[in-house]
């Protein structure tokens, strides 16, 4: 079944600093920028600076099943939030996708989301100025969700965890592969000097 966004979820802009971030020690909240992802947008939650945020974040807080999705910029992705976060906030380039009801997995939502028929809709709802393109609220708020039953919800998932783990092993075999090549190639190098 098709349903629109809010139907499945609310959906707010995070949270809208007034001034550049500054790092504190001592700080309130930690804060989710778009750096502490990597390539595959899973969070890094140990790198997450601190904050000084002297009003209340209540209504902007990340909770575990939250899904963010990155509204600037010319690639719009969606990350699902795994574990529970403590006092942690999302920068205003994000939309907070709270799930609020139970036919729909956030791990589900983040991965359709990323997903050709759904990044055709943000493409064409993106405006492009002069500076970088822009998906709005209010745009975004019409986004259809294909919402199958959810045993296919959670194969889907399954196959998405699996994917990423085969490219994460994929990547650390090829770092070792150059690593070998090029440790071989060196003594190669070192032993014909020798000769």
């Amino acid at each position: 079944m098709k349903k629109k966004i809010t139907e499945i979820a609310d959906v707010q802009i995070g949270y809208q600093f007034r001034k550049k971030i500054e790092p504190a020690d001592d700080g309130t909240n930690r804060v989710i920028q778009i750096r502490d992802f990597d390539e595959n947008h899973t969070l890094n939650r140990e790198g997450l600076s601190r904050v000084r945020i002297d009003k209340s974040t209540e209504q902007y807080l990340i909770h575990q099943g939250d899904v963010l999705f990155l509204s600037r910029g010319h690639r719009n992705w969606a990350a699902p939030i795994i574990d529970e976060l403590q006092n942690t906030v999302a920068v205003g380039h994000f939309f907070v996708i709270k799930v609020r009801n139970e036919i729909i997995l956030p791990e589900y939502l983040a991965w359709y989301i990323n997903q050709s028929p759904a990044q055709e809709y943000i493409h064409n709802i993106a405006r492009r100025g002069t500076h970088m393109p822009l998906v709005t609220l209010s745009a975004f708020k019409g986004l259809p969700v294909d919402v199958p039953d959810m045993a296919i919800q959670y194969k889907i998932v399954g196959l998405s965890r699996l994917i990423e783990k085969e490219k994460k092993l994929l990547a650390e075999l090829q770092g070792k592969r150059l690593l070998l090549i090029n440790t071989i190639s060196l003594k190669a190098i070192k032993t014909r000097k020798e000769k």
